[in-house]
């Protein structure tokens, strides 16, 4: 396929490959955005509060960070509008 984007590939502090989702938007491979408590602490990560990344395929995608069962900070995707 002409044009065709092949997604990067994403790798951890410990070089394995991190987890991905679709996009809300486009639908492109984005990374799953986690964080050990010192990185999500360095950036201000603030639990429950709604935070804003852009992704690489320029698609800006809202989350809330949350505390993992592996003990990890995993921003989770807020779809749709408030109303």
């Amino acid at each position: 396929m002409a044009g065709a984007m092949v997604p990067p590939i994403w790798l951890d502090e410990r070089g394995r490959r991190v987890p991905t989702r679709p996009c809300p938007r486009c639908g492109r491979e984005t990374p799953v955005y986690r964080l050990t408590a010192e990185r999500a602490h360095r950036i201000s990560w603030q639990p429950w509060q709604v935070w804003s990344v852009v992704s690489w395929c320029g698609h800006q995608q809202e989350g809330i960070p949350v505390l993992a069962a592996d003990g990890l900070w995993e921003l989770i995707p807020v779809l749709g509008e408030a109303s």
